[in-house]
């Protein structure tokens, strides 16, 4: 399975729920943090792909990079802040047990 099937899934998933959802949730929240790790995840993902401490597969990537990383590896940076808004959403109220 290439990186975009992957991704594809995952973020289909959280979208989706987010949608159902969407009333509820911090969107202005979810999107200043997802500008910020957008932006995090440019500056270290070129550091650790340009110095070679990861590397993908090309036949499994778009080619479409950002520097040395693949558009692919940002998947993670979109779904994060929503994903976290959405499992706080989702379990607010709630009472952690130990």
């Amino acid at each position: 399975m290439s990186y975009l099937g992957l991704n594809a899934i995952f973020l289909s998933a959280v979208i989706l729920v987010g949608l159902v959802i969407r009333k509820q949730l911090p969107w202005r929240a979810i999107g200043l943090a997802t500008l910020v790790l957008v932006i995090a995840t440019a500056i270290f993902d070129n550091v650790i792909v340009g110095t070679g401490i990861v590397a993908y597969d090309e036949s499994l990537i778009l080619g479409i990079k950002i520097g040395f990383a693949p558009i692919e590896d940002f998947a993670y940076a979109l779904a994060a802040p929503l994903l976290i808004s959405i499992a706080a959403e989702l379990t607010k109220g709630s009472k952690w047990k130990p």
